[in-house]
């Protein structure tokens, strides 16, 4: 019982640090995003260098880019190839074989390209690189070896070498900023009075390109981190109570002192 309780809360601990910090993170952007008061698209290139601002308007972009699995212009995009596969692994200790399923990534891009956001005050640059980008899925699908339709990506993925393990499917996935959609921008003013990403290692401000609404992912983000913070609360009292329950039990354990043996003394049975 006592390892079982231990592995319990060594499991239990790394757990409620990770969701008490994932709470810690969604509080501190709801606090971003409150604090920022939102700038007009043709007020950003007046703004000093430095300054953190917010933008609600429309996507322009003059030159897209090409989803790679979708083929549909866009202002940025991220898709990946998976390979669902299986193998045989052997136990050496119970000298016997059995399956084992898993996935790999064989391939994967990201590009993007400069784009404006519009209001009725006019535009302001985005630099897109080194963003958090909440896009649209414009590709989700999964594909069996034999499908026709993803032989291409797949030869292109994984090229001509034979695969020594059986290939369940693939699973292709994207990501992308479509055109001319309402975004929410939250960034930097760079020195070029384009809105880019934050100098590395500075504090308390983000870069984000959404297209879901402030009071959208405001929302999104209140109703997440109430669930970080109820899982975080849970693991952690699970993880006192087996830690403190194990060290109990090993306290019992010790201080259990065997009855003493009665020794017969004075008569001897020949």
């Amino acid at each position: 019982m006592v390892p079982w309780l231990v592995l319990a809360g060594i499991i239990l601990a790394p757990s409620a640090a990770f969701f008490l910090w994932s709470w810690r993170a969604q509080r501190n952007d709801m606090a971003l995003m409150r604090a920022t008061e939102t700038t007009r698209a043709g007020d950003v290139a007046k703004l000093p260098a430095g300054s953190l601002v917010e933008v609600k308007g429309r996507l322009r972009c003059a030159a897209p880019v090409t989803g790679d699995l979708s083929n549909s212009p866009c202002a940025h995009f991220a898709a990946t190839v998976e390979r669902d596969y299986e193998i045989v692994e052997y136990d050496a200790s119970r000298k016997t074989s059995y399956r084992v399923r898993k996935t790999e990534i064989v391939r994967s891009t990201t590009l993007f390209a400069p784009f404006e956001i519009e209001d009725d005050s006019g535009r302001a640059g985005v630099l897109p690189a080194d963003a958090i980008i909440e896009g649209i899925a414009a590709v989700d699908r999964r594909d069996s070896p034999d499908d026709d339709a993803g032989e291409s990506v797949m030869q292109a993925a994984l090229g001509a070498a034979n695969q020594p393990d059986r290939t369940l499917g693939f699973r292709y996935k994207e990501m992308h900023l479509p055109l001319d959609v309402d975004v929410y921008v939250l960034g930097v003013v760079g020195e070029n009075r384009c809105i880019e990403a934050p100098p590395a290692g500075a504090k308390g401000q983000r870069f984000l390109i959404s297209v879901k609404s402030e009071e959208t992912r405001a929302a999104e983000l209140g109703s997440a981190s109430t669930w970080m913070l109820g899982l975080g609360v849970a693991c952690l009292l699970g993880a006192v109570i087996s830690l403190g329950s194990a060290g109990w039990l090993a306290r019992e354990r010790i201080n259990t002192v065997s009855p003493p043996q009665e020794v017969l003394q004075g008569d001897r049975f020949w």
